[in-house]
């Protein structure tokens, strides 16, 4: 696989609590008396305190092919979800494409278009 490289869309905001802060915690979580599940519920809360999510992270390639007319296509994978981005056979405007093979994977997508949410269509008046 090649090498990943992470690029933020919005910089995280600087958290109060510094990563070595969270690290000596953590640290004298574990090693003061006998860690147990409790333990763990207060290593998610002082990564939490960080600003750091404690959610597992999604490997997104993205790659670009062309179509057999020699046109550019952008192909993003992520998991179960294919992305195609390319422009339109029939103007100059572009044509974007989801795919997702499991249904997990079509209720866990969010799609946006300007701030609005196309998917999952949630009706007026319920807050996405």
């Amino acid at each position: 696989m090649p090498e990943n490289t992470v690029t933020a869309l919005r910089p995280r905001a600087p958290s109060a609590y510094t990563d070595t802060a969270a690290l000596n915690d953590i640290h004298t979580l574990l090693t003061t008396g006998e860690p147990s599940d409790a333990a763990l519920a207060d290593i998610a809360q002082i990564l939490t305190r960080t600003g750091r999510p404690l959610v597992a992270v999604r490997d997104i390639e993205v790659t670009t092919l062309e179509t057999a007319l020699g046109w550019p296509v952008a192909f993003t994978l992520a998991g179960d979800t294919s992305v195609f981005i390319r422009q339109a056979p029939n103007g100059i405007g572009l044509l974007i494409e989801i795919c997702t093979k499991t249904t997990a994977e079509h209720d866990a997508l969010t799609v946006t278009l300007d701030g609005h949410t196309l998917h999952p269509v949630h009706p007026a008046g319920i807050p996405a």
